[in-house]
């Protein structure tokens, strides 16, 4: 796996970047993806100030964030980059990761930190969550990648984890979810998230079907499915106190009782999300 970590990362360097400060030399067509077929958002005039948060070189395009807080794809030949680059977004979590044995489940069900430690989106922040991932009319649509980048990006990472079984035994999972305003497209939020577990490699249907079939069970780690709870729960959390907020479909099975803070949401997907679910089938008590 060490060895296969260089060559992961030398795949998305061309994928995934630090935020650079940058502006538009020409009129652009901002997008919300990387392509002419995209749906157009804003026309920027010459000198439009931007913040680029990923390139897909191949593509043609960079994801970028203006200064009016609009977030799309616009031509990278359209764009100069300033000459210093800005601070990298600050990590997260922001207390250190908790180990392997301190943590409430078997180890395969997390993902390595050294590869996949969490990254957030520097677009979303606490001050602006009413307007995109708590928002009625936002969804992660307009920010997923396109499935002709992920598939690339699932081969190369299930390869670095040393994965050699079936591909559609595993979803190529953001560690901080989109609809909690996970980075769509960095290296460092992405990683093969398994279905089943090694002893019980699964398919998304035959493990849900499990799941039916076998109501409570541990016979099975927990794995994506189980996750996706914990993701939407923790959105209802960051997003409880919102005036007339988007809700999960799991709002009202499992409602949230308590708010916390976009960073604290960000923090539990990206250290123990396991220990979150726990806590949600014992009661439905909070992730805080």
């Amino acid at each position: 796996m060490t060895k296969l970590l260089p060559l992961l990362l030398l795949c998305f360097v061309a994928l995934a970047a630090s935020a650079q400060s940058a502006s538009t030399t020409r009129t652009s067509i901002l997008r919300t993806g990387p392509s002419k077929t995209s749906k157009r958002l804003d026309s920027l005039p010459p000198g439009t100030a931007l913040t680029i948060i990923s390139k897909y070189p191949r593509s043609g395009y960079v994801r970028v964030h203006t200064t009016t807080d609009e977030t799309g794809w616009v031509l990278q030949h359209n764009v100069t980059v300033a000459a210093a680059p800005e601070p990298s977004t600050p990590t997260i979590p922001a207390t250190p990761v908790a180990t392997s044995s301190a943590r409430p489940g078997a180890a395969e069900i997390y993902p390595d930190a050294t590869m996949t430690p969490g990254k957030p989106d520097p677009t979303v922040t606490q001050a602006n969550i009413a307007q995109n991932i708590c928002n009625k009319a936002w969804s992660t649509n307009s920010v997923r990648p396109s499935t002709s980048i992920t598939g690339k990006i699932k081969k190369q990472t299930m390869a670095a984890y040393g994965f050699t079984d079936a591909s559609n035994h595993y979803e190529l999972d953001h560690l901080i979810s989109l609809q909690n305003g996970g980075c769509p497209d960095c290296v460092e939020n992405l990683w093969p998230e398994a279905y089943g577990d090694r002893a019980h490699p699964m398919t998304q249907n035959e493990r849900a079907q499990w799941n039916k079939a076998h109501p409570g069970s541990t016979d099975v780690q927990p794995g994506s499915l189980e996750k996706d709870l914990v993701e939407n729960h923790i959105h209802d959390e960051i997003c409880f106190g919102i005036p007339n907020p988007k809700l999960s479909g799991y709002a009202k099975k499992y409602p949230a009782t308590v708010g916390v803070t976009l960073q604290r949401g960000q923090q539990i997907l990206a250290t123990d999300w396991y220990a979150c679910y726990l806590k949600i089938m014992d009661g439905n008590k909070p992730c805080q």
